[in-house]
């Protein structure tokens, strides 16, 4: 199944040389640019806010840009329409430039709105922080810049929160206190990194998959397709599994970036990658959910190639599960064959990927709600309206599923009934869904703030 149209990886593991960069804005230089095509290295600092007492701390801050870089479009939302809101300009400091009303930091570690605040409820006992339905405070453990919109998922691994964002920064960031250990910048948005036992597997929308020391954020080597990367790579083994968003699919060696074999799936506008058993998943805006064999790429089958789907499938059992974005509706399908099982319709667009547990599909979407479904039947069980927009997936433990909304409210809801047990508020539109780690709540939102709370 090889295809000729794949490129090679780099496969350059740190035989670069860094070389300085420095932002001269006394003598007119631009103070948010650089040059596209150097690899260099400098610091900056972070400002950390914890509860009273704000932190801030010199971070080193690499970069590297490949030729293939277009630098107009360095930062920006996702082109495929409207999955986020309009980007915020990042300024150099790794704050961010807002265009709508100033907010201020309050001190005890929340968030408090000079404007009035969004969402359905329109309420004020939630300016500052988080609520439980009782009406008790809590707050934020900390909240950090990350350098640029989060508009994916952070992922939680051995003490460190790993965050990309729309303009290409990966942050290491320390649980315990949200000051950054590392940063790497790609030449485009990056996704949701995809941890290895050691190496950080992350794509960027110029074609760039980097794979970067978890450690350090150091480059062991680079990977180049000649789509945009908007779907995390997966990880099987010494596999690692890379679409691009023309529907290549290139497998590679995990520790040296070799490319093993590749196939072309009909996918366009690919948005998603999902591995079960012996079979591929990848689905499209442009066209439908298509399942390949995993070993030699062969297509087995293709459900509605006209609908746009933008979330992963879940897969249970012999059911895979998947919500389409124009059709406004949540299918269960034989995983084997793509023969549908069940159809839920919804009053707007599904852009999350639906959730699974215990006989129960949980899925967020574009129309505020947050749907419990029965798993056979998909009669609906509860559901809940957040007020707005739910572009992430439900995050579901053992008593909760936290979903998050584009008016920047995280919500922890009852498995059970949906009912809703406490809610946060964050500074900005929340586009992805939450981490829930061992002992705290990670989320990003898209004016590049990271917040931990406790669960």
């Amino acid at each position: 199944m090889k295809d000729q149209n794949t490129r090679r990886s780099t496969a350059n593991r740190r035989d670069h040389e860094s070389i300085g960069a420095s932002f001269d804005s006394e003598n007119g230089a631009e103070p948010d640019s650089f040059d596209m095509n150097a690899a260099g290295e400098f610091q900056f600092d972070q400002v950390v806010t914890r509860g009273d007492t704000r932190v801030s701390r010199s971070v080193e801050w690499s970069f590297e840009c490949s030729e293939t870089t277009d630098p107009t479009d360095a930062v920006g939302a996702p082109d495929d329409g409207a999955s986020s809101p309009p980007p915020r300009r990042v300024s150099t400091d790794g704050g961010a430039e807002r265009r709508s009303s100033p907010r201020r930091t309050s001190t005890d570690g929340g968030v408090d709105w000079r404007s009035a605040p969004r969402g359905g409820d329109g309420g004020t006992a939630l300016r500052t922080g988080r609520t439980s339905s009782r009406g008790d405070r809590v707050r934020a453990r900390w909240y950090a810049q990350a350098g640029g919109p989060v508009q994916t998922k952070p992922v939680v691994r051995n003490g460190t929160v790993y965050v990309g964002t729309g303009n290409g920064f990966v942050c290491g960031i320390d649980r315990r206190d949200g000051v950054s250990n590392w940063l790497f910048q790609a030449p485009n948005a990056v996704g949701t990194p995809t941890m290895g036992p050691e190496l950080t597997y992350v794509g960027d929308r110029s074609g760039n998959l980097f794979a970067l020391d978890a450690a350090n954020g150091r480059r062991e080597w680079q990977f180049e397709t000649e789509a945009g990367l908007e779907v995390s790579p997966v990880l099987l083994g010494d596999t690692l599994y890379v679409a691009a968003r023309d529907g290549q699919v290139s497998t590679l060696d995990a520790e040296s970036g070799e490319v093993a074999d590749s196939f072309r799936s009909p996918a366009r506008a690919l948005t998603s990658l999902r591995i079960a058993g012996d079979t591929l998943y990848v689905t499209g805006l442009d066209g439908g959910l298509f399942a390949h064999d995993v070993t030699d790429g062969s297509e087995r089958f293709r459900f509605a190639p006209a609908l746009a789907i933008a979330g992963t499938p879940e897969i249970v059992g012999d059911t895979a599960y998947v919500g389409t974005v124009d059709g406004d509706r949540v299918y269960a399908l034989d995983a084997e064959t793509g023969e549908t099982k069940w159809r839920f319709r919804t009053e707007a667009g599904v852009w999350s990927t639906p959730v699974v547990v215990n006989g129960t599909v949980y899925v967020g979407c574009a129309d505020g709600n947050v749907y419990a479904l029965d798993a056979r039947e998909g009669t609906v069980r509860w559901r809940v309206q957040t007020g707005a927009r739910v572009w992430g997936s439900p995050v579901v433990t053992d008593g909760f599923a936290y979903v998050s909304n584009d008016a920047g409210q995280v919500f922890a809801l009852d498995r059970a009934d949906g009912r809703i047990r406490w809610r946060f508020r964050a500074q900005d539109a929340l586009v992805s869904s939450p981490t829930v780690g061992s002992d705290a709540v990670y989320v990003g939102d898209v004016a590049g703030t990271v917040y931990a709370f406790p669960q």
